[in-house]
């Protein structure tokens, strides 16, 4: 999760005097993604940009998600970066997969690591002892923002359909 939160650091880990786990630490998201999961995982990945987000606290979403095709069975999966901390956020993690709708399994969670930018007030921080989980204050507002993103960025791939009503093809 250091990793990934800071894409700008490279981050190596050794065991026995072996490297296990290293990072370029050369700022590419996507290349973290690359050294964390894999080469599959980091192919399929959309850029979430979060630019036209409803109403709520977050000023910003930003990150990657994989194609629908790439999945695990587990939400391990799921990263969530609020104003930089890595926290476990239900409900943005509900928010990724809703935004899904059926193009995935019921029993299956996308690959998510995503940036979530919001002012102080508008989070409590202190709700878990390692600071790994936080309280929303207005959260039914930002599960909406950050399936926004996510719904925008699979539609800007061709992998969502817009859900807005089609218009008539001739003028009367």
């Amino acid at each position: 999760s250091y990793a990934l939160a800071n894409p700008d650091v490279a981050v190596s880990l050794s065991h026995d005097g072996r490297e296990t786990f290293a990072t370029t630490g050369q700022g590419d998201l996507q290349e973290a993604v690359l050294s964390v999961y894999g080469r599959e995982v980091a192919q399929s990945m959309i850029p979430v940009e979060g630019d036209g987000l409803p109403d709520g606290p977050l000023d910003t979403v930003t990150g990657l998600v994989s194609h629908p095709e790439t999945t695990r069975a587990g939400r391990e999966y799921l990263s969530t970066y609020v104003n930089g901390r890595y926290v476990r956020a239900k409900t943005a993690h509900d928010a990724v997969v809703d935004a899904y709708g059926t193009q995935i399994a019921p029993d299956r969670y996308p690959f998510a690591v995503l940036f979530l930018d919001v002012p102080a007030g508008d989070v409590d921080v202190n709700v878990h002892p390692r600071k790994m989980e936080v309280r929303w204050i207005k959260q039914d507002a930002m599960k909406r923002q950050v399936q926004t993103a996510v719904e925008d960025a699979l539609q800007r791939e061709g992998i969502l359909r817009s859900s807005a009503p089609r218009g008539r093809s001739a003028p009367d």
